[in-house]
């Protein structure tokens, strides 16, 4: 459009002055792009026009795909300021990736402080928005594993920093946490599997080792949820039948567990497990 009005003539104006405001058009609107990049840094590669509501909390979060790994180093220098004389235990994947969203995207001097131990938990957990959140956006939110910080943009969480050790958070959400577990693990567990009880109450999965030896959160746990209705799958899920997700546990009193709060539709089947190590069906 703009190489259009460049080359176009109209009665009683000259070319000149055309091309002048097509150019003079197109610099107001790299200004203003500019400037809300400038707004934005360090995460100044995303860009939503004015078309789109950046207002509403977590609507972009919920139709797009947002790129949460250029904000891994965000992520990375707020570890370093809440443990700035600690080694802190990272997923390997985070420790020896060098693209984007490992830790080489930080000088030399702070990726000392990072290690990765398999026989340890993992101190904090990364997560973001990507597909994930499209595909499973009508599951109820979960405070399992607590929420550190959150690094927003556009009114809409980039990258959420969270904890499966429950000694680093307050007393008072730690405490939360325990009631809202025994709530969700009242009466006889549901399936067992590699020590593990799994229990379903209510419209709340939850899970739980009484002995948990150190390192077993360091795999994440994977849910595959079998709806009913095949028609409540996106069309690139029909074929598998199920939504599947990463859920984080937790460790406090020496337990491992976790809870996962379940859709408002009927469910044939449950999926849940550390792949390689344990796995359960969960009867409905």
């Amino acid at each position: 459009a703009l190489m259009g009005l460049r080359q176009l003539s109209a009665r009683g104006l000259q070319r000149r002055w055309l091309s002048g405001a097509a150019c003079a058009l197109m610099a107001a609107g790299l200004c203003v792009v500019a400037l809300e990049m400038a707004q934005i840094h360090p995460n100044q590669h995303l860009y939503f026009n004015s078309l789109v509501d950046r207002k509403t909390p977590e609507r972009l979060r919920a139709r797009y795909t947002m790129d949460h790994y250029m904000a891994m180093r965000q992520g990375y220098e707020y570890l370093l300021k809440q443990t700035p004389t600690a080694a802190i235990n990272l997923e390997k994947k985070y420790f020896l990736s060098r693209l984007v969203w490992g830790i080489f995207i930080l000088p030399a001097a702070d990726r000392r402080w990072f290690t990765y131990d398999r026989s340890r938990d993992p101190d904090f957990y990364f997560s973001g928005s990507g597909n994930t959140s499209v595909k499973l956006s009508f599951l109820p939110k979960d405070p399992f594993p607590p929420v550190l910080h959150r690094f927003k943009v556009y009114n809409n969480t980039m990258l959420i920093v969270s904890t499966p050790d429950l000694s680093r958070v307050d007393p008072a959400v730690a405490d939360e946490y325990r009631a809202l577990h025994r709530a969700a693990t009242a009466g006889a567990p549901a399936a067992q599997a590699g020590g593990f009880d799994a229990h379903l109450h209510g419209d709340r999965l939850a899970w739980v080792k009484e002995i948990c030896e150190p390192g077993e959160l360091m795999s994440p746990f994977r849910l595959r949820l079998y709806p009913a209705d095949p028609g409540r799958l996106p069309d690139h899920l029909r074929k598998q039948g199920y939504f599947a997700t990463i859920v984080r546990g937790v460790r406090f009193d020496s337990k491992c567990l976790g809870a996962r709060r379940l859709p408002d539709f009927a469910l044939t089947r449950i999926h849940l497990g550390q792949p390689g190590r344990w796995e359960v069906e969960v009867p409905l």
